[in-house]
């Protein structure tokens, strides 16, 4: 008793100085201008746990749920301080101008208003009572001690090895890739401790996750090109304009959020989106973790399902950005509904934070999420008057379902204009309009069909068949446990939930949902991924049964005695090798066009900084004149029309069709060396030179800038 009196001591004396020397630095530095010794260093660091840990934190002590497992406690820290420090800065950004401040979200005004939110939070935590030290949840022996340290270097081995390879394939990332595909495998072997297991999961998942944003000094991808012009604007202008209509300006813990972090840490926005933001959302399979726990009895399966989706390439096939943040939230408000060591009050408290953090990180997550919780309202009531069974209702409750839906329609009408909210009613109307003959562009049933000559995209896309078959196997030997009544009772009413989740992405082999596939099959392991070894186990079972009828008696045994949860963790160490491009490599073949880890003209856009320099070039020039790019699509996704939507709104910029040949009015044109590339191809571009476009005008265009990589012309009308 003395001893952990001693030791709640002692960590609260630590904390209490700790915090105050972080916020004394932070304010002293931010008065002096940056001039404190190590602000270069000290400023990024305070400011990121000032910002992600501390006020979530304090509330969650304030809650008294720092008894909690560690792993939990994090969880609900981090989430509670993404959530405060997102809505406390719309109110700072609503309330100072009222109080004559033009510019509301400047670093000063952030960092003096989140240090007197923690400072509050803490007197108030301080005189209600104590926390309890976190440490004492941890139970590790020697050897779990020495595996917590071999772990924690796989992520300090992702950052390096990344930054030392810069896109280009090397035996060090190889090696790296190979050793995060067995960590499944051998924590099934390991007779692993209650904290080894949710560890190990959490530096898998920042290893892959940092061996890919970290690729090159700038942003690549797609929509976080978007994201990064609305994040910049705020920075810029620091304040929030609610009625600026871009998709991206309602995602306020995408674009708002990483303001206030590049404001509050002097971080460049940049290295916001390709360090913190890859962090944060490293702790969602950690979540997923929580919620198999809570809802299955086999701590086997909460071992293994994480890795589902983190060795799905859609995990790390783009930066994290809005449907990852809004996945993390969706999945920190299943784990704390179903924590039955939480009393209602902080069951609400904490899940109201993280539905308010979903809905404001992507309006068809969240708009999903609901309908999810809704189905299962129903079902549940269904299944309670079908078997006479009383069903507990953890996490469909209407109450949390009133307050998504509505707080839903009220944000997306308020924010940007509404232009998200009849956005995705222009979608439901779209999918009704094609009905009976849905688009098959992007549907599961466009990637299933897909042909390939090589033998190692057949084996690749049947491993992702084989994943999606086995989570439906095992959904249907789940729903058929709930009818009989056989299933345990914590897993019905979860089994019921995912069954509409997987209903969702069954029918996007037909539909897209304006999404496509690999990203409807990321949204639906955010929830089924345990069902894949449920699945494993039955089929196992029925061949097993199957046998049984066979002549030779010793059939049955055997298979019997497959070590079926080491097979499934095998089945994924080959999907990663796959979907990380390993295989390819090894096998000498092209890899996938995401994996600019291995090769940066795979085919996903990376840009060198000649690039960027000329874009920023371009968005000083300019002057509100036009702006064209090449591109084919009735959106911008060309290769320098994306670089370029972080300078011009993407809506603004002048397309050039591969048969355009002029332009109406003047403008600027911007042209790389790798502008677009051409039709039905992953890595190829366009030759500018032998398009209308170039002959019948840049030909004679004035060329304003110029670098080893980029012309930039100025064409006269």
């Amino acid at each position: 008793m003395n001893r952990r009196y001693d030791m709640d001591r002692l960590f609260n004396w630590t904390k209490s100085v700790s915090l105050t020397v972080m916020i004394a630095y932070l304010l002293t530095n931010i008065a002096l201008g940056g001039e404190l010794p190590g602000s270069l260093v000290l400023r990024p660091v305070f400011g990121v746990i000032l910002l992600t840990a501390v006020p979530g934190y304090l509330l969650v002590a304030l809650l008294r749920v720092d008894d909690q497992p560690s792993g939990r406690t994090a969880i609900y820290a981090v989430g509670l301080s993404l959530t405060i420090v997102t809505v406390f800065s719309l109110i700072l950004n609503t309330a100072l101008p009222l109080l004559g401040f033009d510019r509301p979200l400047t670093s000063r005004h952030l960092t003096a208003a989140v240090s007197v939110l923690v400072l509050g939070l803490s007197t108030a935590r301080y005189t209600s009572s104590r926390s309890t030290s976190p440490l004492q949840s941890l139970s590790l022996s020697g050897r779990d001690w020495v595996a917590i340290v071999g772990l924690s270097l796989l992520p300090v081995y992702s950052v390096l090895v990344t930054i030392l390879t810069d896109g280009g394939s090397n035996g060090l990332l190889i090696v790296l890739l190979c050793l995060l595909s067995i960590v499944p495998l051998l924590l099934w072997w390991w007779e692993e401790s209650s904290t080894l297991a949710p560890y190990a999961i959490w530096a898998v998942s920042a290893s892959v996750l940092f061996q890919m944003t970290l690729v090159s000094g700038h942003l690549w991808g797609f929509d976080i090109h978007f994201e990064y012009f609305t994040a910049a604007d705020i920075l810029n202008n620091e304040y929030w304009d609610p009625g600026r209509r871009s998709p991206s300006n309602s995602l306020a813990t995408v674009t708002l959020l990483a303001a206030v972090y590049s404001k509050v840490t002097g971080l460049d926005l940049v290295w916001v989106y390709k360090a913190i933001y890859p962090l944060l959302v490293s702790l969602l399979p950690l979540g997923v973790w929580y919620i198999v726990r809570s809802t299955f009895e086999d701590r086997s399966i909460a071992t293994l399902a994480p890795f589902a989706l983190v060795f799905y390439y859609g995990f790390f096939k783009d930066m994290p950005d809005k449907q990852l943040v809004a996945g993390l939230f969706a999945v920190f408000l299943l784990v704390v509904f179903l924590d039955d060591g939480l009393s209602d009050i902080q069951q609400w408290v904490i899940g109201i934070s993280f539905a308010i953090g979903l809905t404001f990180s992507h309006y068809g997550v969240s708009l999903l999420f609901a309908a999810f919780l809704g189905g299962t309202v129903v079902a549940r009531h269904g299944l309670q008057v079908l078997t006479q069974t009383d069903i507990d209702g953890r996490i469909s409750r209407p109450g949390l379902i009133a307050f998504l839906g509505g707080f839903w329609i009220v944000w997306y009408l308020f924010s940007a204009s509404g232009v998200n909210f009849y956005r995705v009613v222009g979608v439901g109307y779209e999918i009704v309009a094609s009905l009976p003959f849905p688009t098959t562009e992007r549907s599961g049933a466009a990637y299933a069909t897909t042909g390939f000559t090589s033998v190692y995209w057949i084996l690749y896309k049947f491993l992702y068949i084989a994943l999606v078959g086995l989570i439906g196997v095992g959904m249907i030997s789940a729903l058929y446990s709930t009818v009989t009544s056989s299933d345990d009772a914590r897993s019905v009413e979860y089994s019921l939930f995912s069954a509409g989740v997987f209903a969702f992405l069954v029918a996007s082999v037909v539909f897209t949902f304006g999404m496509g596939f690999d990203r409807t099959l990321q949204i639906a392991l955010f929830v089924v991924s345990p069902f894949a070894l449920v699945g494993s186990r039955t089929a196992v079972s029925i061949v097993s049964q199957l046998a049984g009828f066979l002549p030779r008696s010793d059939l049955r045994s055997r298979i019997d005695a497959i070590p079926i949860d080491g097979l499934f963790a095998v089945f994924l160490a080959v999907l990663f090798l796959f979907s990380s491009g390993t295989i390819f490599a090894l096998a000498g073949q092209q890899v996938p066009p995401y994996n600019i880890n291995m090769d940066e003209d795979a085919g996903w856009p990376v840009y060198s900084q000649s690039e960027v320099e000329a874009t920023r070039w371009l968005a000083n020039h300019a002057n509100d004149e036009p702006t064209a790019v090449y591109n084919e699509w009735s959106h911008i996704k060309s290769r320098d029309g994306l670089l370029v939507s972080e300078v011009v709104p993407a809506d603004e910029l002048e397309p050039i069709w591969l048969k355009r040949t002029s332009l109406n009015h003047s403008a600027y044109v911007y042209v790389s060396k790798k502008p677009m590339r051409k039709l039905n191809s992953d890595s190829e571009y366009i030759d500018v030179q032998k398009t209308p476009f170039y002959t019948e005008t840049l030909s004679t265009a004035e060329v304003v800038y110029s670098n080893e990589q980029v012309t930039i012309y100025y064409v006269s009308r």
